[in-house]
């Protein structure tokens, strides 16, 4: 064979650098990874895999550039909080918009058995998520389950068992019962010195004063007539133990982790499938804590006629909750009990002698504090409470019963038309039981507290769309689409609360005598939407892409609005004059990006930010009459928050090494929802209404290195990170001057969101008092400087100059891999930012008989005349060191090593004589480690800074040995 005149030929097959073959889901169909203008990413397939949280939204901190993860719960089950490209909203929500196959989903994703995930992408810029209009302002979460190949039918079964615990620990307290002695002790001789006593008699008040502080709870035994605390501070030696029984440690144990998934896929010519059954029992480090759930999944498609696909696929979850009150008050919250009640506070009632007492059927009797336990007076917190009774008596169940379908029908038409039909449907039903025993605890007072409750979500979504796609003359490329799409959701509730029980153990509400609450309520939301969007490549060099959607939303009386989007993308790499580059230069693509989305989910979590159009109103009854009041003031002229964003990205790749990308992004938010107060006169108090800007700029990055790529060994490390400003640029006309004080920070024209604008410590006077910052003043009122005072309530704000968003946030991950050995690791950090930590405060308060944090012995020693921190004075509460103020501010930067992964596959010759297509055994570790500045706290759990919201639930660490095997 001659080619132009050459009959001897050297063919050389080299590498696709550029990965043709890689495709990324995009909205409403999928692109090959080269030909996207936009900003995606798609997440490492090997965190997905590795994750052992029971919800995969946690397996995405650290693993895109520009998302940050926040948990507020370490519930099993519970999903975290996604947020892409910083903040956009004050009011409405800031959360991703998660898309489950193609369809905008409303569940958990909790509920989808991570083994069941082929791939999750990340959306971020407006020309990748306009086309989703008035529902993508806070980014793209793009979820895709698995599907069946071409191939011989594969059976893959995989297994997994381990152990949780807590994965951190938490804040340095007083744990051990004779220092949590000694240093109450110290308290009570500071507070009686701070009275006026001397040393000498403070020190002598301390000892003999020391018990009855705390109810006479002596977990010892004293000789007659000696201090349990002498009065030089010191515990007394001839003290022997009565017993060691703490909360702490009896709210706390290990737990076992099992989950399995069986999974078939398969295929031919004509049709594929993929079927799986999955199981997952997740016990929590906390008594009374766990997760189950039970996975199916059938998808499969079928090539009916040349012309004519279709597909459906079809999945079913059954998870059941058991939680704890983390959200509830001391006595009720296991994290605040085992943090916040001294160690001396015993679980069970104990003589004189420290024998446990027992009932009549030889049970142990809980102490209950009020002098179940010989000796004591009464508790003096929380008396009738006992947490561990509680927890094993009451009862706080969910049971989730989730179907989900995504069903399609392609039709393939003359002139390279295609018309593709989807329609989804979601359905979710919970119920919940709750009861508080009439035994003892916060239900003892209503002799029994029961709540049942049932509700339902339902979501339907049908579209249709007529697609084109073609190549003219070989280069140029040209796709398009338009579409219809018509959205239904509706929630249904119904609750009823009964008091009075007869049988204490049965919670039934028909065992209840006393109806306390019956209500019901239901909502309906619905989004029509008509788009449309077009690409062009000319030989995959230049690229120009556009999108418009008009969206019509239920939630205004405006219901329409439009939101458009144009890319442009240039592969330098392909010129002529980067032909001397080739060597080294694989890919090197610019691209940009501009559009606008909208957010309408505006007061998310109340039901009547589904009609914020109307007054609402609550129904009352006095006992003789009915009546209502408001219960919120609607604006008929509301509407979405609209944001516009740019982005201007470089996608790289060079020595078929090295590669990732770079993006500089400005997301600016329009029409930002605020409640504006009224005047008297108008007869309403106040107005939410559209006045607001804001803006983020930032800059992102991912980069990769294969450091040894070879047939036998693979080494790639991943290191990606991202920095974004934020600015208020409006607000309301009469809050311009002033500002809008918000706990610790004040939204300001030109400043950040989360600026800390608050009281400024200013450190102990001569007896070891707190002082703080306040300003002088002339005789007109003038600032004329700053001084002084011991007085917290003639303390001033200021602006501190720091903020709660971080400086820097990302992560760095590695893979390595040596004939059959893995080593898989995923860690994440964040660099700067500043978090208020009102957890800590809690162990640091002047109160005598609660937790204490070993800090307290840092506290002014009027025997030395140091200390770090200010006198611990317990009748100077109003004026105590906790008040806030910026001394209790603390840097949010950390580092978590999130997921360490190690296996084995076993060799295919192996296999071969065994009949087995492969066998893998792993070890895995989630939440192994978390280092930030202060033990106890984790600056993860809200985008404010501050954890004064979180309960406490710390991440579990999960340490499992598995095995996958595939037929």
């Amino acid at each position: 064979m001659q080619v132009n005149n050459r009959t001897n030929l050297v063919i050389v097959i080299e590498e696709d650098n550029e990965q043709l073959g890689e495709v990324t889901v995009v909205a409403y169909g999928t692109k090959r990874k080269q030909d996207v203008v936009g900003s995606v990413t798609n997440v490492n397939k090997n965190i997905i895999a590795n994750a052992q949280s029971s919800s995969v939204s946690s397996a995405l901190e650290g693993a895109v550039a520009g998302v940050q993860v926040l948990s507020g719960s370490g519930q099993p089950g519970s999903d975290a909080a996604i947020y892409v490209r910083g903040i956009g909203s004050m009011s409405a929500s800031n959360a991703a918009l998660i898309v489950v196959d193609g369809v905008p989903f409303n569940g958990k994703l909790s509920d989808i058995n991570p083994q069941d995930i082929q791939s999750i992408s990340v959306s971020k810029d407006a020309v990748s998520n306009s086309l989703y209009g008035s529902r993508a302002a806070g980014g793209v979460v793009m979820v895709t389950t698995k599907s069946g190949s071409k191939e011989k039918v594969a059976i893959n079964f995989r297994g997994t068992w381990g152990v949780s615990n807590r994965a951190y620990k938490d804040y340095d307290m007083a744990t051990d019962q004779s220092e949590f002695y000694r240093l109450t002790w110290y308290g009570i001789r500071n507070t009686e010195w701070a009275a006026g006593k001397s040393l000498a008699e403070a020190a002598e008040t301390a000892s003999s004063s020391l018990l009855g502080e705390l109810g006479n709870y002596n977990a010892y035994i004293v000789p007659e007539g000696e201090y349990l605390v002498n009065t030089d501070g010191t515990f007394n030696k001839n003290a022997k133990l009565r017993y060691n029984d703490s909360f702490a440690d009896a709210l706390f144990k290990s737990a076992f982790r099992q989950e399995y998934t069986i999974s078939a896929s398969g295929g031919n010519d004509r049709t594929n499938f993929y079927l799986s059954a999955g199981y997952l029992d997740n016990q929590s480090y906390v008594i009374g804590s766990s997760y189950e759930r039970y996975t199916m999944r059938a998808n499969v498609s079928s090539q009916l006629k040349s012309w004519l696909k279709v597909g459906t696929n079809i999945a079913y979850s059954h998870t059941k909750s058991n939680g704890v009150q983390e959200r509830s008050g001391l006595a009720s919250n296991p994290f605040e009990t085992a943090r916040g009640w001294a160690p001396i506070f015993p679980v069970h009632a104990y003589d004189a002698q420290g024998n446990m007492k027992r009932d009549e059927n030889g049970k142990p009797i809980y102490d209950a504090g009020t002098g179940q336990t010989d000796g004591t007076s009464s508790r003096p917190t929380a008396q009738n409470q006992n947490i561990i009774c509680s927890m094993n008596e009451d009862i706080n169940e969910n049971i989730y019963n989730n179907i989900s379908t995504r069903s399609f029908i392609e039709v393939k038409l003359p002139l390279n038309f295609k018309f593709v039909t989807n329609y989804a449907y979601d359905f979710t039903n919970v119920t919940s039981n709750s009861f508080m025993t009439p035994t003892i605890g916060d239900g003892a007072s209503f002799n029994g507290r029961g709540t049942r409750a049932s509700g339902t979500d339902m979501t339907s979504n049908f579209n249709q769309i007529l697609s084109y796609e073609n190549v003219f003359n070989e280069n140029h490329n040209f796709s398009a689409k338009l579409g219809h799409e018509y959205y239904t959701y509706k929630t249904t509730y119904l609750e009823g609360q009964k008091t009075n029980f007869f049988d204490p153990y049965n919670s039934e509400l028909y065992n209840g005598s006393q109806i306390q609450s019956l209500t019901s309520n239901s909502v309906t939301h619905n989004i029509e939407g008509y788009f449309a969007m077009a690409d062009y490549n000319y030989a995959h060099k230049y690229y120009l892409s556009a999108a418009f959607r008009r969206d019509g939303t239920s939630r205004f009386l405006d219901r329409w609005g439009n939101f458009w989007s144009v890319g442009a993308g240039w592969r330098i790499s392909s010129e002529k004059f980067m032909e001397s580059t080739k060597s080294w230069l694989n890919d090197l693509k610019l691209r940009a990006s501009y559009g606008t989305q909208g957010n309408e989910a505006i007061l998310p979590g109340y039901s009547y930010g589904y009609t914020p159009y109307v007054d609402l109103y609550d129904v009352t009854w006095d006992g003789s009459k009915l009546g209502y009041t408001v219960a919120f003031y609607g604006n008929k002229d509301l509407s979405w928050e609209t944001q516009k964003t740019f982005d201007l990205g470089l996608d790289f790749r060079f020595l078929d090494r090295i590669y990732g990308n770079i993006d500089f992004f400005t997301r600016r938010t329009d029409d930002m929802l605020f409640k504006r107060p009224l005047a008297t006169s108008s007869g309403r108090p106040y107005n939410w209404e559209n006045i607001g800007a804001m803006r983020n700029n930032g800059i992102e990055f991912e980069l990769n290195a294969d450091i040894i790529k070879n047939k036998d060994m693979k080494w790639t490390v991943t290191l990606l990170g991202s920095h974004y400003s934020n600015k208020v640029l409006t607000l309301p006309e009469e809050s311009r001057e002033d500002g809008i004080v918000s706990g610790v920070f004040k939204l300001m024209e030109g400043k950040s969101r989360y600026e800390y604008f608050t009281y400024k410590y200013a450190g102990m006077d001569e007896k070891g008092n707190p002082m703080w910052y306040k300003d002088e003043k002339d005789e007109n009122g003038n600032v004329t400087g700053q001084t002084t005072t011991g007085k917290y309530t003639e303390a001033t704000k200021y602006w501190l100059g720091k903020q709660a968003l971080p400086d820097f946030n990302g992560g760095l991950n590695t893979s390595f891999s040596y004939k059959g050995f893995d080593v898989n690791i995923a860690t994440a950090f964040q660099l700067g930012g500043w978090a208020y930590d009102s957890q800590y405060l809690s162990g640091m308060s002047a109160s005598l008989y609660v937790g204490h944090n070993r800090d307290m012995w840092d506290t002014w020693n009027p025997e030395t005349g140091k200390g770090k921190y200010p006198i611990w004075n317990a009748n100077n509460t109003s004026n105590s060191y906790t008040q806030t103020s910026d001394a209790h501010l603390i840097s949010a930067s950390y580092f978590s090593i999130r997921n360490i992964t190690l296996g084995y596959t076993l060799p295919s010759s192996l296999m071969k004589r065994w009949g087995i297509g492969s066998i893998r055994v792993f070890a895995t570790g989630d939440n192994l480690a978390l280092f930030s500045k202060r033990q106890g706290f984790d600056p993860r759990v809200s985008m404010s800074g501050g954890n004064g919201d979180y309960g406490g639930y710390s991440p579990m660490r999960t340490i499992t040995g598995g095995i996958n095997i595939t037929f």
